[in-house]
């Protein structure tokens, strides 16, 4: 039995549980983006730094990055708006995980929506949050910020996707046998 049986056969005989147990991730999973997105830029930036001067550390040991001289390389911070991001793109892909299975969950859903819907939340709740970083001291709301956040739905939903037809093709071809 893999992932996907698990997932709908809880999704199936609970869907009670299966709804709120979604609902309360979706939810705690806006409250970090927001948590994050509401920080200063001082603060934001300090995050962003320290995660960069341990991605270095662990790609390059010898290359003695600390906080202290990060200001004295200048390449770090042309890879701090990557780092950046990257953050956002995995923000905003766990967050269209979410919501891809919980509507994935339900059977009577057309499968559309399920794919459809987390791109649409993803497009909304990025510009929510670019609008709400104008108001922050030292930070900017960016459209592109935005369209990094809508893209990274996007690439979840098709890696979703993907990997449901992978499930679905294996599971016809093991009921199709005869022999199994």
């Amino acid at each position: 039995m893999n992932i996907m049986d698990v997932y709908r056969r809880f999704a199936r005989r609970h869907p009670l549980r299966f709804i709120a147990i979604c609902i309360i991730l979706i939810l705690v999973w806006i409250f970090v983006i927001m948590r994050f997105s509401g920080e200063n830029a001082d603060i934001s930036g300090n995050r962003s730094a320290r995660a960069l001067v341990g991605i270095v550390n662990v790609v390059a040991p010898n290359a003695n990055v600390t906080l202290d001289n990060y200001e004295d390389i200048p390449a770090l911070h042309n890879s701090e708006k990557v780092v950046r991001k990257l953050a956002h793109m995995f923000e905003y892909g766990v967050l269209s995980a979410l919501v891809w299975s919980l509507l994935f969950g339900f059977r009577d859903l057309p499968r559309k929506y399920a794919y459809i819907i987390p791109v649409i939340i993803a497009f909304g709740l990025g510009a929510a949050d670019e609008h709400n970083q104008t108001g922050i001291e030292g930070r900017y709301g960016s459209w592109f910020d935005v369209l990094v956040d809508t893209a990274a739905a996007v690439i979840v939903v098709a890696l979703a996707r993907r990997l449901t037809q992978h499930y679905r093709l294996r599971k016809s071809r093991r009921n199709d046998n005869p022999c199994a």
